[in-house]
């Protein structure tokens, strides 16, 4: 089974013609079983009432979701409770218009051997089209994480399209104290604090598609990544990410 959890936050206008897109490319494509969770992260326009039409008439698609909202990465981690498949992939509402969903694919066949894959849009074969200042943020937030952790050596700690092999993905969760933006980044740094395998595939990436949308704040958010890495940083040193010796590691 393959659960791919998609965050919700006010998305009405484009829920319901993204999951059908999704489901019918998982179903011409998939051969595993596969279930499309949608996570409502408190939203405060109709997402919730589409959510639930959607998952009548898709018997593959199944919402949960809390109030009030607290952020993707706590969307994210509160659908993964529920998740007892061998891949749990998470993607942003917009995947179908910013990326080839084919990608897909490809980090299913990834996950076969690594713990953790990650979606990049800064590798030598990934090809994007963003707006310049987006471009300018990511740049310093990226050049933020290669202070703060050089060790890391992940080149796009925060792109919304990451797969894990779900025993490897509950265990970080359980030491994950990020919900918002930064959670992103704490997951990857857990994984490669624990030695799990992580790869990063190519993926083409497209911002400039007509009626973008984005529930990212640019300051806002910018400052909250920022002080998450401070975060991490400090959760790091009292050794709050590391495993119990007790846990094998997959």
């Amino acid at each position: 089974m393959i659960h791919f959890i998609i965050p919700l936050y006010n998305k009405e206008d484009i829920l319901e013609k993204n999951i059908n897109c999704l489901n019918e490319f998982l179903k011409s494509h998939l051969k595993q079983e596969y279930e499309i969770v949608l996570s409502n992260d408190g939203s405060r326009d109709n997402t919730l009432e589409i959510a639930q039409s959607l998952e009548k008439s898709l018997p593959l698609v199944r919402v949960v979701g809390y109030s009030p909202n607290r952020g993707r990465g706590y969307a994210v981690k509160y659908a993964a409770r529920s998740c007892s498949g061998n891949y749990v992939i998470f993607a942003d509402l917009d995947f179908p218009q910013t990326t080839s969903l084919g990608r897909i694919l490809e980090m299913i066949d990834s996950l076969k051997k690594n713990q953790v894959v990650i979606g990049s849009r800064f590798l030598p074969k990934s090809v994007t089209k963003r707006f310049l200042r987006r471009r300018f943020v990511s740049r310093a937030y990226r050049l933020l994480v290669k202070l703060f952790f050089p060790w890391i050596k992940i080149k796009d700690p925060d792109i919304g399209f990451k797969g894990f092999q779900t025993s490897s993905f509950l265990r970080i969760n359980k030491l994950s104290q990020m919900d918002r933006w930064s959670w992103d980044l704490e997951v990857l740094i857990i994984a490669r604090k624990n030695h799990l395998r992580i790869n990063e595939i190519p993926i083409d990436w497209n911002e400039k598609y007509n009626k973008y949308t984005s529930s990212v704040k640019i300051f806002k958010d910018s400052w909250e990544e920022f002080s998450g890495m401070i975060r991490i940083k400090r959760n790091l040193k009292k050794g709050y990410y590391e495993f119990k010796d007790n846990e094998v590691k997959a």
